[in-house]
């Protein structure tokens, strides 16, 4: 009889041990998920379009939490973001609504079209909201008239797109992006991208972790 109970004290104590590995586990989770969310993201750089600021496979932190652009931040952007945000809206008229909810949206996610996934892009903020860009015959870029002195950017600014004419006066709530690598980065100079709403830049970069013989803040 002493060994029964015995035995029916060991599986309990079995039973309570893995719901408490269960328990931290689902909690080690959730903080993993609102860190990531909120607070700070680790990215990954694909592609040229920075160097030789940063170049491929650079590692980033990005901060997130109360984040603001300021000129001259390197910020991760939503590429997808105007066009996912048009469609939303067209799915809105449809459904005789003003806008689709948060709710709405993530029921919505899985029936999106492959061409609105997320894509990051790394560039540089140019210009803030309503302020006037403008590039020269000779590869300079203004900004409310004044020459921005790029010690980062590598070749001449031009403009990429012969639909985009210069001077452009940036969106409210927007910022105007380049990559530093000029002559080979897809950014607000063309009218696929064009300016980006504030609302698509996930963050700042921060620091850049990756290779470890780079480790450094980035600007």
């Amino acid at each position: 009889m002493e060994e029964n109970k015995k035995d029916k004290k060991g599986e309990f104590n079995l039973a309570r041990e893995i719901w408490e590995w269960v328990y931290t586990l689902v909690i080690a989770i959730v903080i993993a998920f609102a860190i990531k969310t909120f607070l700070f993201d680790i990215v990954r750089v694909d592609g040229s379009s920075m160097y030789p600021t940063l170049e491929n496979n650079d590692r980033l932190i990005v901060t997130k939490l109360g984040y603001s652009p300021e000129q001259g931040d390197i910020v991760i952007l939503d590429s997808a973001y105007k066009k996912r945000e048009a469609y939303y809206s067209q799915l809105a008229d449809e459904q005789g609504k003003d806008k689709l909810s948060f709710i709405d949206k993530l029921l919505e996610k899985r029936n999106l079209p492959d061409a609105l996934d997320k894509v990051y892009y790394v560039k540089r903020v140019i210009a803030m909201p309503n302020q006037t860009v403008d590039i020269t015959d000779d590869g300079k870029v203004l900004v409310d008239g004044v020459e921005l002195k790029e010690e980062y950017a590598n070749g001449l600014t031009a403009s990429i797109d012969s639909t985009v004419d210069y001077p452009l006066t940036v969106d409210e709530d927007s910022v105007f992006v380049m990559g530093d690598n000029r002559m080979h980065s897809k950014d607000s100079r063309a009218s696929d991208l064009g300016c980006v709403p504030i609302d698509a830049l996930l963050g700042k970069s921060q620091i850049r972790i990756w290779p470890l013989n780079k480790i450094s803040t980035t600007k």
